[in-house]
């Protein structure tokens, strides 16, 4: 499944790089703060290094783009949409935990900024693939049932 998303994705135009040999790495505070996920998706990332669209303005996460680095003034962080939440609630706590609480459940894996910022997740809960955009990051709606069903509707010009 993942090879011949791949090619459709390159025959589509994005720019894909993949790895020589598969990675088995996610850093551990995404393996802490999520846990459950998809083997379809783990499938992906540890083939894929890097899947960008032509254009520059939507890309898929992968494993490099979870390493935190906090210092960094380099493009956006993988978390960077829950990061903008946090700040718009700043000084009100209660805003504050229920963004973490819908954050620690919802792992980002597409991010886009065409015309505005937008995301596709996974809900580790059920697997599900949610889409969520601003202003309000949190309020997704779900798109797929599995990342396997995420990627038959981008193939079949579903989604994205």
């Amino acid at each position: 499944m993942v090879e011949g998303f791949v090619a459709y994705m390159k025959e589509k135009g994005w720019n894909i790089e993949l790895r020589e040999a598969q990675r088995e790495y996610l850093p551990e505070i995404i393996i802490k703060r999520y846990g459950n996920v998809p083997k379809r998706w783990l499938e992906f990332i540890r083939s894929i290094k890097c899947m960008v669209s032509s254009d520059e303005t939507a890309w898929f996460l992968c494993a490099e783009d979870f390493e935190v680095n906090v210092n960094s003034d380099e493009g956006f962080q993988w978390n960077e949409w829950e990061i903008i939440g946090l700040r718009s609630a700043e000084d009100d706590e209660k805003w504050e935990r229920e963004i973490r609480k819908f954050w620690d459940v919802h792992l980002p894996i597409i991010m886009s900024v065409k015309g505005f910022y937008s995301y596709y997740a996974i809900d580790v809960r059920d697997g599900f693939i949610v889409y969520g955009a601003e202003p309000e990051f949190e309020e997704c709606k779900t798109v797929a049932a599995s990342f396997e069903d995420f990627m038959e509707k981008i193939v079949k010009n579903q989604l994205l």
